[in-house]
């Protein structure tokens, strides 16, 4: 069997076990934080910025060490920090320590989970690429789906949110142990090739021909900053998770404010997951045939339309319903992105593009949360909050449904990649 599959089994595993359990599981008990800490929510929401920025801006030292030291080691150095960082949150007594612990989960999180996983995969498939990073980057979304109730029940059962640190703590080490096992960065260190086969096998083999464009070559890191495409992609991922981090940080207060109940308002963080998950798993299939452009600006559609519903969602069904919308566009658009870029720029850069990619969206998006909660101390609202964004959010879709292939500077006039 194809060692690639293994490597996606490890990959998921890992995905499911840390982003899946950490982030969504972090959400669900901000609500509980800020009246067992008496902090505002401007404050609590700064941890999930502090968590998002820190694991954006990591990723500039996530490429770093995997070309310095190899996955394997970037990879489970990285699940020891998060782990410590999560026992520690266990035991915080302060605001000061509280954005410190949290960030040493992000940390962790950046060495362990997106880049290195998407690097590898990069690596490893080429024909059903899209595919593999669709099941890879779906197990946040099933995590979300199983884990986000649970830690709800178990923090409301027992009345204390430091639980659900320790088992923050207990799913990165789970993670932490199956990168040490499973991963391999590279199809060489196998003694095989990308998708199992070797390319002087199939050189003159009739490509299969469709719409989607892959390119032949992998572009310099500075060709591929200099071209117009390459930034359309980050106006519309900064978008995507602008309205991502809006909602996982204040959906489950806003949900609170209109009259739903605790169990509730989990079940459907847990429901965006499961939906988000089938949304990557939709994107993976069809991305190795459409052009994900277009599945990432039909996520992105969805992701403004479940915003606006969550205004007036003050029933279960209205909720439920925002879930399913917003959930499968986020899925949709969380693997449509990464897909793109590799599509378009190849894969030999593709870790320095996407934390350069990180580091322009993290900043942006990370004003989200800290945005909704200054303007809900101030006003006592969200609405004009997801109204803006909604509006807002309409002009990367606009901009992916013009965009164009990129072409690299040194190849006009020629083709920068071909038909797969």
């Amino acid at each position: 069997m194809f060692y690639g599959w293994i490597i996606l089994a490890a990959l998921s595993g890992i995905y499911f076990f840390a982003v899946g359990t950490v982030v969504y599981g972090f959400v669900v008990i901000i609500p509980d934080m800020v009246m067992a800490m008496h902090w505002t929510r401007s404050e609590a929401s700064l941890g999930y910025s502090i968590l998002t920025f820190v694991m954006g801006m990591s990723g500039p030292v996530a490429a770093y060490c995997i070309r310095r030291f190899g996955a394997r080691l970037t990879m489970t150095t990285g699940g020891a920090v998060a782990v410590t960082g999560a026992v520690c949150g266990y035991f915080m007594t302060s605001l000061a320590q509280y954005y410190l612990f949290i960030a040493i989960v992000a940390l962790g999180l950046a060495l362990l989970s997106i880049i290195p996983g998407l690097q590898i995969l990069a690596n490893w498939f080429a024909r059903r690429r899209a595919l593999a990073m669709g099941i890879f980057m779906s197990m946040g979304g099933l995590g979300a789906f199983f884990t986000a109730p649970a830690i709800s029940l178990l923090v409301q059962t027992t009345g204390n949110w430091r639980h659900a640190w320790l088992i923050m703590a207990v799913t990165l080490l789970v993670g932490t142990l199956i990168a040490a096992f499973f991963v391999l960065e590279k199809p060489a260190d196998r003694g095989t090739f990308a998708d199992g086969i070797d390319p002087a096998s199939i050189k003159d083999a009739p490509r299969r021909v469709t719409s989607l464009h892959q390119t032949d070559i992998s572009w310099d890191t500075g060709d591929a900053l200099r071209s117009l495409p390459y930034w359309m992609i980050v106006s519309a991922v900064a978008a995507v998770t602008f309205g991502s981090g809006i909602i996982n940080s204040q959906g489950a207060l806003h949900l609170r404010d209109l009259g739903v109940s605790p169990v509730t308002t989990a079940s459907a963080i847990g429901l965006i997951g499961m939906l988000s998950a089938a949304g990557r798993l939709f994107t993976g299939v069809l991305g190795d045939h459409i052009d994900p452009r277009y599945l990432l600006a039909a996520g992105l559609v969805c992701e403004l339309a479940a915003v606006i519903l969550l205004i007036f969602a003050n029933n279960p069904m209205m909720v439920y319903t925002f879930a399913v919308i917003f959930g499968a566009g986020n899925g949709m658009a969380i693997v449509a992105g990464p897909a793109l870029l590799a599509n378009y720029f190849g894969n030999r850069n593709y870790a320095p593009l996407i934390a350069i990619r990180g580091m322009v969206v993290t900043p942006i998006s990370s004003l989200g949360p800290i945005a909704a909660g200054y303007i809900f101390d101030k006003t006592g609202s969200y609405t004009s909050v997801f109204i803006s964004y909604a509006v807002i959010g309409l002009i990367p879709v606009l901009i992916l449904l013009v965009m164009r292939s990129p072409v690299p500077a040194k190849m006009q006039g020629l083709s920068a990649g071909v038909p797969l």
